[in-house]
Parts: structure tokens; C-alpha cells; sequence
């Protein structure tokens, strides 16, 4: 999803100014005890499943807080939480949290979200193989910054020895003009993440020429991180330790929820509009890939972490994105605030 997803975190106010987004705040029982919570995830990414199971299923109240859920769209969903409008991202990765750190913003991620749920999509009759066979040709994508793009690149550079930002011709737009782009068959294939995938190939139609997060745990490395975490202000997890971890909880009992409905969950009326989802062929497929490779994690142990490090030096020695590798990037919540009040 990065968004994570254009995930350039420059502060550009400016792109905030017009921008059009949704707010969903949970009703206010018991308005008056529970402290609020500002949360966001990207519009349209299935990264903002658990938020909407969250705000729908009355997760936040049940673990003691009032959340506000907005769903910026992905141009605008970085400068969006930099500037204060929120005050946990679950949009976000770690690539995105370690450039804020060099640019001075004390932020740092202390929980997964996504796996990666991102991939190369091309037309279901193409004769493409695998990313070799794309070599020289038009492939869209949404930015050179993104999560999407950026992981995409280092997987394909682990497994197949190439740069896609060199060889192939790179075309850029929205991640939802992307399935368009295919379908008219102005590229022949599309960097996306989900839900774009699904509408993708029920739309093209198309399949998956490389899933990410399989082609990750298939290279030498033999494990993937993630695509967004949940990500916030030091000074705010310093002051809110309940909060932080009451928002992990609801969290874990989102995603557990997904797994215990076997995602048939997904088909409930509050998440297919907030996918804009009115074909149920693509809820289809969407669940269908749900199944094959789980969208979302709660594995943040210290192996995992230590491999996602691994990924940060590897990135900043390969100067992709990063020079260098600051600290407090990720931390767990038992290191940084305490145990749990």
C-alpha cells in the first residue's frame, strides 16, 4: 500500500489544501470516558480494512478509545499525518519513516499491518512469463517513491539481477488510472496494490505475472516484511502508552476477525464502499487472493525486525530511496513506553 501508495514524505502542505477525503467517527457512546484516537489509512487500499472493521464492528470502544478514521487519498496520505491530522498512520512503511527521521520528524513505526499486497499485474493472455519478459516495454506505476514501486524493484532485482526503473519504460499515474491503463492496453503491465489488483484482473482481465510478497519469501533472503506499519509520533506514544496499546489490540482483533470469517467478511456492505467495490466478481477475486496470501501481519518480533533492518542498510547501501539508515526507525512498544499500564 506504500502506500503503504505515493509515500514521498516531504512536507508539501500544499497538496492537502482541496484534498478530499473521508472521515468516518464511530458513534459517541460513552463519548465523555473514552479519549480519541485519529487514525488513517490510504482511500481504497485494503489497508484500510481493519480500521473500517474497527470503526464498524465498535473494536475501538470495546478496547477503551473513540476513534476518527479518515481515508486520505495516497498523494496527499503522507503530508497528511506530518502535518498532525492524525495521529497513528497505518499507511506508512518503513522505507517512508526512515526518510521522515532524516528529515527531522521524530516518528517511528511499532507495529506491522500490511504483508505485501502489492505485485505486477498484466493482461490474462499476454505471453509474459516473468519480469524478464517485460523488459523494454510500457509499465505503469504511480511513483518512483512509493512502497509499491520501491519494493517491486528489490525484489525483482534479488531474483531476476534487474533494475525496473532501467529497463523497462516507466509510465506514471494514479494507482486507479493504472487499471485503466491496462485495460486499454496502453502498458502492458501495472505496479498496484490491493484492491486495484482484483479490479484489475476481473477489468483486463489480468492475472498476476509476480505477487510481491510470494516473490519476497521465494528470493535468497527467504522472508518478507511488510508494505505499511502503524506508525506515529514518539512524543504521542510517550504521553498515550494505554492508547498505543489498545489501538494494537483492536488491531489484532480486526485482523482476527478476518481470518475467523475466512475473509467473507469482506463482503460486508461498510467494506466493499469503502473499496468501492459494486461488482461482486471483484469481491471474488479480492477474497480469493486474501486466502492465497493474508493481507495483514501482527509478527513484530525481534527476528523480524532485525530482518527488516537488514532490508533498510541493504536499501541505503544500494542507494535506493535511502543514504543511510537512522535510528528508532522501528521499535516495539514494550521497549519504547513500558509494559502495558
Amino acid at each position: 500500500m506504500r502506500t503503504f501508495i505515493s509515500k514521498s514524505l516531504k512536507l508539501v502542505v500544499p497538496l492537502l489544501m482541496g484534498a478530499v477525503f473521508t472521515v468516518i467517527t464511530t458513534a459517541p457512546v460513552m463519548a465523555a470516558e473514552l479519549q480519541t484516537v485519529r487514525l488513517q489509512a490510504v482511500s481504497g487500499s485494503v489497508g484500510g480494512i481493519p480500521l473500517m472493521i474497527m470503526a464498524n464492528e465498535g473494536l475501538d470502544k470495546k478496547h477503551g478509545f473513540k476513534g476518527e478514521f479518515e481515508f486520505p487519498p495516497h498523494e496527499g496520505a503522507s503530508q497528511n499525518f506530518l502535518v498532525g491530522n492524525s495521529d497513528i498512520a497505518m499507511d506508512n512503511d518503513i522505507a517512508g519513516v526512515a526518510i521522515a527521521r532524516t528529515e527531522g520528524f521524530k516518528i517511528t513505526a511499532f507495529y506491522p499491518v500490511g504483508n505485501h499486497y502489492t505485485g505486477i499485474v498484466v493482461k490474462k493472455d499476454s505471453p509474459y512469463k516473468t519480469p524478464k519478459d517485460l523488459i523494454g516495454k510500457k509499465v505503469g506505476h504511480f511513483g518512483f517513491d512509493s512502497g509499491t514501486t520501491t519494493f517491486i524493484r528489490i525484489v525483482v532485482n534479488n531474483l531476476y539481477g534487474f533494475d525496473v526503473t532501467k529497463e523497462y519504460k516507466m509510465v506514471e499515474t494514479g494507482p486507479a488510472a493504472l487499471v485503466k491503463l491496462l485495460d486499454a492496453g496502453e502498458v502492458e503491465a501495472i505496479f498496484d496494490f490491493e484492491a486495484f489488483v482484483s479490479k484489475a484482473i476481473v477489468s483486463a482481465p489480468g492475472r498476476y505475472l509476480m505477487q510481491t510478497h510470494k516473490a519476497f519469501v521465494a528470493s535468497p533472503e527467504g522472508y518478507a516484511t511488510w508494505i505499511t506499519n502503524m506508525v506515529a509520533r514518539e512524543k504521542w506514544l510517550k504521553a498515550n502508552p494505554k492508547l498505543a496499546y489498545a489501538v494494537r489490540d483492536a488491531y489484532d482483533e480486526a485482523i482476527k476477525m478476518l481470518k475467523d470469517t475466512n475473509y467473507e467478511i469482506l463482503r460486508k456492505p461498510y467494506i466493499t464502499k469503502g473499496l468501492s467495490i459494486k461488482s461482486d466478481k471483484v469481491l471474488d477475486v479480492l477474497i480469493e487472493n486474501a486466502r492465497s496470501t493474508p493481507y495483514f501481519t501482527n509478527d513484530w518480533s525481534k527476528e523480524i525486525i532485525g530482518k527488516a533492518e537488514a532490508l533498510l542498510a541493504k536499501m541505503a547501501s544500494d542507494k535506493i530511496l535511502i543514504k543511510a539508515v537512522p535510528d528508532g526507525v522501528m521499535v516495539t512498544l514494550e521497549d519504547f513506553i513500558g509494559p502495558r499500564p
